[in-house]
């Protein structure tokens, strides 16, 4: 009998200690979670004890761009603590997303393309109907896209005709009464950005439409120029939220945005069939933008995408055909996809590469190389690319890669090294790079020096490519793409037009058992976070030679992008005229 008395006692005690520990409103109006103060720290909290215990570009972030992560993450924790709840739905939703907001400048703040942070659940898209894109060379940003159901819909309910008269390529002046370059610079600071040039490009984007900092009035006041004839219009434009479609969105934010009176795109996604003489379901809204597919007249050759019957061109070619000669064309626009389709054919990413080349070498012709929008992926590819474009009885510097000594490296290193699973990392040599973090790890350095990977020599089924090589590079080569700049800088092979690449010089190592995804410990927030290191190669010496103690922050390419051999700034004529001045300037200089 005591000892039940005894158990019921502390069952009651525990339930009493549990209901003081959740002494809060769990539910905003039965709608959402409101996130408060305690819970912010929290999630705060855990985000910088993972950053600084996983990142690998902790220690490089401080020396290189002055970011200190320990004062970054402190001073926001505190900041946070001075903020006090909120009582009412629609403030604690308005909270909760300026808490989204807050953190993903924090994060921003490491100016790293590879580090983004967002919600774990997805926050709605609003859209306004028009699309921007920044052009560097005027430095304007112009309208690069129309969603035609959305302007139809605002055209009807406003009675006015004037948002029809905008046009592609005129120039945004103002938004909500801000000049453009004032509320690009707003932007720029949440941008997961390695270079200015990137976060540029990537504000520029998000002027009329975006999934942070939601505006609170449900219209956006734009101030337009007239390529046409320099007329300035004056235009309110409604917004539209995606909360409400298949794809679940954050319930707070949608929560929000429909109690503000923002519109639903759902209302959108239908279409008026005369053969049914009813509505019927259509996601699509209509969208007109600029060309981006091959440049005018250039004669198609193969467009292999990433999926079967549809997908996006990853390895598109075609023959450029000026003043009697024909030239290469080949876009490679992604590293991340191992297999891509072409008229209902499979074949490896690398054999669609293998074969354009081979082809391109059979009729003599020199190549322009078109990467300035690949957004990355398997880190092995860039040297195989390389090697089916080196010249005979060549042999080009690898790039570089390093490890920062964390303790989950260490554990990854282990897995691989008693699993001797060294033939599993593509591409690269895994067991020097293991030697090199150990003897890092036991002299208590916070990297390892780099290491160097093989040599890269003619491709044997290509047997070398001769021809002469320009690549188009820009902001958006990224990740994977840097290194195929890194290659192409380091081996002379290419001659590089453009500004710079991205400058990304982290990246991704993981497996099934180890990732490099992280979740606060209440599944707010989600990212992945660069746990390993690239950079660039060394010509001088043998890719088998101990490389310097701190050639892992030397060597590394992170805010250091690859420069242009020769500079070609953008301009909105490539938008409009299937970029025209990239090719000009590209057959030009493999003339000289």
């Amino acid at each position: 009998m005591n000892t039940i008395k005894y158990v019921l006692i502390l069952t009651i005690l525990n339930i009493s200690f549990n209901i003081q520990a959740i002494n809060k409103t769990a539910f905003s109006g039965k709608e959402f979670w409101y996130i408060d103060q305690a819970d912010r720290v929290e999630i705060l909290t855990d985000l910088y004890k993972q950053t600084k215990a996983e990142y690998a570009l902790w220690e490089i972030k401080k020396k290189r761009i002055g970011v200190d992560g320990d004062k970054l993450f402190k001073e926001a924790i505190e900041a946070e603590k001075t903020i006090a709840d909120v009582d009412g739905a629609i403030a604690q939703a308005r909270s909760n997303m300026n808490f989204y907001d807050r953190t993903k400048k924090i994060i921003a703040t490491f100016q790293d393309t590879h580090f983004g942070l967002n919600t774990h659940i997805p926050a709605p898209w609003i859209v306004s109907g028009f699309n921007t894109k920044y052009i560097p060379a005027s430095d304007k940003v112009v309208i690069a896209q129309m969603y035609e159901k959305v302007i139809q819909k605002t055209v009807l309910e406003s009675r006015s005709g004037v948002i029809e008269q905008v046009e592609l390529g005129d120039e945004l002046l103002s938004v909500d009464g801000v000049p453009v370059k004032e509320a690009m610079k707003n932007l720029m600071p949440y941008m997961d950005a390695s270079s200015v040039g990137f976060a540029k490009s990537q504000a520029g984007r998000f002027l009329l439409e975006r999934y942070f900092l939601f505006p609170s009035r449900p219209f956006f006041d734009a101030e337009i120029k007239s390529a046409k004839n320099g007329s300035i219009y004056k235009v309110r434009l409604p917004l539209y939220f995606s909360g409400d479609t298949s794809v679940i969105r954050k319930k707070d934010i949608s929560y929000y945005l429909e109690q503000k009176g923002f519109l639903k795109l759902k209302e959108l996604r239908f279409t008026f069939s005369d053969k049914e003489r009813k509505f019927v379901k259509n996601t699509s809204l209509k969208v007109k933008g600029f060309d981006s597919g091959l440049p005018k007249g250039a004669i198609e050759l193969e467009n292999w995408t990433s999926a079967n019957g549809g997908g996006s061109p990853i390895v598109h070619s075609a023959l450029i055909l000026k003043n009697t000669k024909a030239y290469a064309y080949l876009a490679v626009n992604s590293f991340s996809v191992s297999t891509v389709y072409n008229n209902g054919q499979s074949k490896s990413f690398l054999d669609a590469l293998r074969q354009n080349i081979k082809y391109f070498k059979d009729q003599g012709l020199d190549l322009i190389l078109d990467i300035r929008n690949n957004g990355g992926g398997n880190g092995g590819y860039p040297a195989q690319l390389l090697s089916m474009l080196t010249q005979e009885n060549e042999t080009y510097p690898n790039a570089t890669w390093a490890t920062a000594t964390t303790r989950y490296m260490r554990q990854l290193i282990e897995y691989y090294g008693v699993r001797e699973l060294f033939k599993d990392i593509n591409g690269m040599d895994w067991e020097r790079q293991s030697d090199a973090f150990f003897e890092a790890a036991y002299n208590e350095r916070p990297y390892s020096r780099a290491v160097q990977n093989e040599d890269i020599t003619a491709d044997e089924e290509v047997g070398g490519y001769n021809g002469k090589i320009v690549a188009l590079i820009s902001p958006n080569c990224i990740s994977a793409c840097d290194i195929t700049s890194i290659l192409l800088k380091g081996s002379k092979r290419a001659k590089l037009i453009g500004t710079h690449a991205n400058g990304t010089g982290a990246g991704y190592r993981s497996n099934d058992e180890y990732n490099t995804q992280f979740k606060d410990r209440f599944h707010v927030f989600s990212t992945q976070i660069p746990n390993m290191l690239f950079g660039y190669g060394q010509s001088e010496v043998s890719y088998k030679q101990d490389l310097g103690l701190d050639s892992a922050y030397e060597l590394n390419s992170e805010n250091v992008p690859v420069k242009a051999d020769i500079e070609y700034v953008e301009t909105l004529e490539d938008s409009k005229n299937y970029m025209s001045g990239w090719i000009s300037k590209a057959i030009e200089v493999l003339n000289q």
